[in-house]
């Protein structure tokens, strides 16, 4: 498989670019990114982005499969360009690969209270929602999106370093009290890794699906991929 990754500097990403390139079965991961990447690897292709809209300058052709962890907290920016980060890059994003690649498969990463109806309180949930809801009514079973609560860090993944680490004791109570809260980091990496290649069983899967998915840790090879 030939995969697109994006968010590889991020906690999820990071970890799903790890567990990729140490799959026998990928054999290439190109990277979209603002920031040049720490990672050496043979199968690993960065590409520098001035701007998520734009895809033009990007070798789309020939991959198989994206995964999309790019993300910002909605504490982070204004409003309207988490809209712009989360909504319009993403949509933007996907028209390129999919005319590029028709047959491939997007995997979004969203959040647990994400709301396609764009009921919620938050701006997470409504405009997390709302791509959800573009991306399956433009794309359809192309695209599956997975819903996680609290991402964990654990042995593999290494601590988390952005400001959801604050969160991480009362992340590990959540993940460990209910299995709609929280989820492992690796687990949740090796679920991408293996909706992207193979499809879900669901297009959506929730923060307890995903925990429970029948392959969660197939994709999870030991050890780690030098860097640097």
């Amino acid at each position: 498989m030939k995969l697109l990754l994006t968010g590889a500097t991020g906690f999820a990403g990071g970890e799903v670019l790890r567990q990729a390139l140490l799959d026998p079965a990928i054999t290439r991961v190109t990277v979209l990114t603002r920031r040049r990447l720490a990672w050496r690897h043979p199968k690993l292709h960065p590409v520098l982005m001035d701007d998520f809209m734009d895809y033009s300058h990007v070798p789309l052709h020939g991959h198989d499969a994206c995964i999309w962890c790019l993300g910002v907290s909605q504490a982070s920016v204004e409003p309207d360009e988490y809209v712009r980060i989360t909504l319009d890059y993403t949509l933007a994003a996907a028209q390129a690969m999919f005319a590029a690649n028709p047959a491939m498969r997007f995997c979004f990463v969203s959040g647990r209270s994400a709301d396609p109806h764009e009921r919620g309180r938050s701006l997470f949930s409504r405009i997390k929602g709302r791509t959800e809801r573009l991306l399956r009514e433009r794309w359809g079973q192309r695209v599956v999106v997975l819903r996680p609560g609290y991402i964990c860090p654990t042995a593999r993944t290494g601590p988390r370093r952005d400001l959801a680490r604050l969160f991480t004791p009362l992340g590990r109570l959540m993940t460990w009290m209910g299995p709609d809260l929280g989820v492992a980091g690796d687990t949740l990496a090796a679920v991408l890794l293996h909706t992207a290649r193979h499809g879900a069983p669901q297009p959506v899967l929730g923060n307890r699906e995903i925990r429970h998915y029948p392959l969660a840790t197939a994709g999870t090879a030991p050890g780690g991929v030098p860097h640097g």
